[in-house]
């Protein structure tokens, strides 16, 4: 007997092992959050993470916002990157960040 599954039920179930993980893992997440949450730099990034910036504009803004260098602000963007916080996404030949919504 053969089922077919939509693509729907496939991200329905994603979203369950999602929200069990992280009910699992809540302590970590939660250390995480507040480790990202008391650096300005992360904090703004994170603010402005929507999407609608590249990384060049987005290290500038950020730099602009905390008084830290660009080269600082790029070394954070790569970081929260890293751990899950941000993503990269490719548009004609540049990366736009946004947030993923894993702390949140």
């Amino acid at each position: 007997m053969s089922e077919k599954i939509s693509l729907k039920d496939v991200v329905d179930r994603l979203d369950q092992l999602i929200i069990l993980w992280k009910l699992a893992n809540r302590s970590i997440i939660q250390k995480f959050k507040e480790d990202i949450t008391k650096d300005p730099i992360s904090r703004k990034i994170l603010d402005l993470a929507d999407g609608s910036r590249d990384y060049t504009t987005l290290a500038e803004e950020v730099s602009q916002a905390t008084g830290k260098s660009s080269r600082t602000a790029k070394g954070r963007i790569s970081e929260l990157s890293e751990k899950g916080a941000i993503r990269g996404i490719k548009k004609e030949g540049k990366v736009y960040y946004q947030s993923t919504g894993l702390y949140d």
